[in-house]
C-alpha cells in the first residue's frame, strides 16, 4: 500500500525554483562552466598519477552486480562493512529502491543485497551512517511525479525526505517515516552521516527550500540550490537545527578535522571546498578544487592527518580519481590518484571510502552503461558497484 507523502506546502515554490534549475546539473554536472576537456588537459590531469590498483596489496571486487547506484559505505567495527545502494531501476526511475550489502571480511566477499525500503515511488539518494549507540540510519529522498511509463519526471512537487533505521546492524529496518523537520522536507540526503566529538550527528542534504533566516553560508554563483547539515542530538531519533553551508552547492560532505576546523566539499559543476572554524556557524575560504565534471566528493581523514578526496570523473577517461591535502584541505597536491579509468561513460562515480583499524582502506563506486550507450539514465545497463581495497601505508609511501 502506498504510504502517504508528507507535505510542506509553503516551501514548494522555493523547492521548484531550486530543483528545476539544478535537476539536470546535479545529475550530469551540466552547469555552463562544464566543458569537455581537450587532450592537453587530459595529459595534465594524468601526468605522474598514482594508480591505486598497482599498489602492493590492492585487491578489487564487486559489491553487487545489476544494481548499485549511489553507494555509501560504513564500517561496523572490525572487518565488518556495509554499503547502502540503489536497485530496482536505472539512475532515474519510479521502481527505485534502497538495498544494503554486508561484508564480514573487510570487503573481500559480500552478502546478497537485502532491501531497506521499497515504496511504490522512487526511493533514492541515500545518506548512511551509525549513531553513537550503534543504530544505523539511512536518510533518503522519495520521489514521484513520473509519466505513465514511470520514466520522465513531470511533476517536481511530488518529493519528500524520509528516514529509516536498524538496531541489528542492518539486518532489519524499521521506523520508516518522513523527516520530522518539515521545513526541509523535499531536500535530498547525501553521503555519509557523521558524528562529531560531542556525539552530535550530521546528515548532509541539498536542494529543496532555501531557509532565508539562516546565515553564515558561502555562495558559488552557479545557481540557487542550498546545501545543509541537519543535526541530531538524540542518536538520530529526530533531525533538525540545520546549518546552511552554501548556495549553488549540491551533494555536500563534511569532515571534522584534528585542529577543530570543519572541511566541507560539495559539487557545483566541479568540486569546491569551504571551511568553518566555529562549529559550522560560519563558512568561508571557498575554492574550486577539481575540473568540470569531476564530482561528487567523498572526504576521508588518513591516520597521519592528511585528507583524501575521492570523486567520479565524467570526462574521458571516465573513472574514479582522488587528491590528497596535507594541510587540512587548504591546498591540494597536484598529483592525482587513479582508482579506475576504463568506465564506459558519465553515469558513474559516487565513490565512498572508509579506513579500517587494520590499516586497510576500501573505496566503493558504481558504473552503468556501455560504450555504445553510455548515458542511459532510465535503464540499469551493465550496472555494478565495485570495491577497491588497498593499504593506507602503501598509498602514503607512494605519495611520499
Amino acid at each position: 500500500m502506498r504510504e502517504p507523502l508528507s507535505r510542506n506546502t509553503p516551501s514548494r515554490r522555493d523547492f521548484l525554483k531550486a530543483s528545476t534549475a539544478t535537476l539536470s546539473a546535479l545529475t550530469w554536472g551540466c552547469h555552463s562552466i562544464d566543458r569537455d576537456e581537450d587532450d592537453a588537459t587530459i595529459l595534465e590531469v594524468m601526468r605522474d598519477a598514482i594508480d591505486i590498483r598497482a599498489l602492493p596489496g590492492t585487491t578489487t571486487g564487486y559489491v553487487v552486480r545489476g544494481q548499485g547506484f549511489f553507494p555509501v559505505i560504513a564500517s561496523l567495527g572490525g572487518d565488518e562493512l556495509a554499503v547502502v545502494h540503489r536497485g530496482g531501476d536505472g539512475h532515474v526511475g519510479v521502481g527505485g529502491r534502497l538495498d544494503l550489502s554486508r561484508s564480514i571480511d573487510g570487503g573481500r566477499t559480500w552478502s546478497a543485497p537485502t532491501t531497506i525500503v521499497d515504496s511504490d515511488l522512487d526511493d533514492r539518494n541515500p545518506a548512511f551512517g551509525a549513531a553513537p549507540d550503534g543504530t544505523l540510519w539511512v536518510g533518503y529522498q522519495r520521489r514521484g511525479g513520473y509519466d505513465k511509463d514511470g520514466e520522465m519526471i513531470v511533476d517536481e512537487s511530488i518529493v519528500d525526505t524520509w528516514v529509516i533505521h536498524s538496531i541489528d546492524g542492518g539486518r532489519t529496518w524499521t521506523g520508516d517515516q518522513p523527516l520530522n523537520y518539515t521545513r526541509l522536507n523535499g531536500t535530498s540526503p547525501f553521503g555519509k552521516i557523521r558524528t562529531d566529538r560531542n556525539g552530535t550527528m550530521y546528515m548532509p542534504s541539498y536542494a529543496g527550500p532555501l531557509l532565508s533566516d539562516l546565515r553564515g553560508f558561502v555562495a558559488t554563483g552557479s545557481d540557487h540550490s542550498p546545501s545543509y547539515l541537519l543535526r541530531s542530538y538524540n542518536h538520530g531519533k529526530t533531525w533538525g537545527d540545520p546549518l546552511l553551508v552554501g548556495i549553488g552547492m549540491g551533494e555536500p560532505d563534511v569532515l571534522f578535522l584534528p585542529s577543530g576546523d570543519w572541511l566541507l566539499a560539495a559539487r557545483f559543476g566541479p568540486l569546491g571546498t569551504c571551511r568553518s572554524s566555529d562549529g559550522g556557524k560560519t563558512w568561508s575560504d571557498f575554492q574550486q578544487v577539481t575540473r568540470s565534471r569531476e564530482h561528487p566528493p567523498d572526504l576521508t581523514l588518513l591516520s597521519n592527518g592528511d585528507v583524501l578526496l575521492t570523486f567520479g570523473r565524467r570526462n574521458p577517461p571516465y573513472g574514479i580519481q582522488g587528491m590528497i591535502s596535507r594541510d587540512e584541505g587548504r591546498t591540494w597536491e597536484p598529483r592525482r590518484l587513479v582508482f579506475e579509468d576504463e568506465l564506459p561513460g558519465r553515469d558513474t562515480g559516487y565513490p565512498s571510502t572508509v579506513r579500517l583499524a587494520s590499516g586497510r582502506m576500501a573505496t566503493v563506486y558504481y558504473a552503468s552503461g556501455t560504450a555504445a550507450n553510455p548515458h542511459d539514465m532510465q535503464n540499469a545497463i551493465n550496472t555494478y558497484c565495485r570495491i577497491i581495497s588497498y593499504d593506507e601505508s602503501a598509498l602514503l609511501s607512494a605519495y611520499a
